[in-house]
């Protein structure tokens, strides 16, 4: 009992001084989190889009959701 308590031990404090394991983890929520919210912004201006009565305005609008989905694109063909 006395060494595996002691293997444990060892491991946890193993674990919680490498700060690397934490940093990859948070950093892969973030981004996460990053390509949520331009899913999120690209669906809006698009739905914002559809009631727009000028021209420009919806041009500018699917524009920046284009940009919106670009960027999720972007970001996941990086990672490969």
């Amino acid at each position: 009992m006395n060494t595996q308590t002691q293997t444990h031990s060892q491991k946890t404090e193993d674990e919680r001084s490498s700060p690397g394991a934490n940093i990859v983890g948070s950093a892969q929520t973030v981004l996460g989190f990053a390509v949520l919210g331009c899913m999120v912004a690209g669906g809006v201006g698009i739905a914002k889009a559809l009631s727009m009565e000028s021209g420009p305005d919806v041009l500018l609008c699917l524009l920046g959701s284009v940009a919106a989905f670009g960027t999720v694109f972007f970001i996941y063909l990086r990672k490969s």
